[in-house]
């Protein structure tokens, strides 16, 4: 049985292609003035996915380009993803916009390994992306070795209002499936409500200011939950169980195959 998860990046605006369903479930920031956010992002394998279906788990900042009505939206995502079902946009490297830094020791498109195991260990990986205080770029670190290592940036002129700043900050997860067929896993395939080490999570959640300070971590009471098949995918917070009573930015995401709209 084969396991993969792979990091990504999309960035520009993007749309998801015909035919396919989608679904979510994480927590969003209310509309605000943002400039750099960081998840620590449990790592799972999805064995046997369709091919014509994906999943995905990312750090998302979202600018609406002065759309109110999230017509033509610009992103910056990173984040672990299985078998991509066709999107209009750039992942990887495969578009111009985004450098690897040369001292980096991990790239888009890497496989991720080792993974976590239902049960048992508990793997991840954390990201960051902030504005250099500097050069006044969108930059991308791994924040879990210790020190903050930089994996790249995103050159300007792409980005539309994202070249300032983001409107908002989305944590969560996504399923791509064609309409007539049935959903994939998400997270561990397992949902929210059976917690650690059993169900995926995203934790260590954190917010940047315009001068680089990161010392604001949302409690996930003051984020918007943002489900939309919850019969299907699941979040919940991580201080819900009292074994985690104190974990207030964390939380659970996820849910089995199966799901039929």
């Amino acid at each position: 049985m084969a396991l993969k998860s792979v990091f990504v990046l999309l960035f520009l605006s993007y749309t998801i292609a015909a035919g396919l369903i989608t679904h979510r479930a994480g927590y969003v920031t209310y509309d605000g003035e943002y400039y750099g956010a960081q998840a620590r992002i449990s790592a799972w394998g999805v064995p046997d996915m369709n091919p014509n279906s994906s999943y995905e788990v990312s750090l998302t900042l979202i600018n609406l380009n002065g759309d109110p009505n999230g017509g033509r939206i610009s992103v910056l995502r990173v984040g672990l993803h299985d078998n991509a079902a066709e999107k209009t946009g750039c992942y990887n490297t495969d578009c111009p916009g985004f450098v690897v830094a040369n001292s980096s020791a991990i790239y888009p498109g890497q496989a991720i390994s080792p993974l976590s195991q239902y049960g048992g260990t508990d793997e991840y990986i954390t990201f960051s992306i902030r504005k250099d205080t500097t050069t006044q770029l969108w930059t991308l670190y791994r924040e879990d070795t210790g020190t903050s290592i930089k994996i790249g940036w995103w050159q300007k002129g792409i980005l539309g209002g994202l070249e300032e700043k983001a409107d908002s900050v989305q944590w969560g997860s996504f399923v791509d499936y064609p309409d007539n067929g049935a959903g994939p896993p998400m997270g561990s395939g397992h949902f929210s409500s059976e917690g650690k080490h059993k169900a995926a999570y995203m934790s260590d959640l954190k917010l940047f200011d315009q001068t680089g300070n990161g010392s604001e971590s949302p409690n996930i009471y003051d984020l918007v939950k943002d489900v939309d098949k919850p019969d299907c995918y699941t979040a919940l917070p991580a201080s819900a169980f009292d074994v985690e009573y104190d974990q207030w930015h964390k939380f659970y995401y996820g849910g089995p195959a199966g799901c039929r709209n």
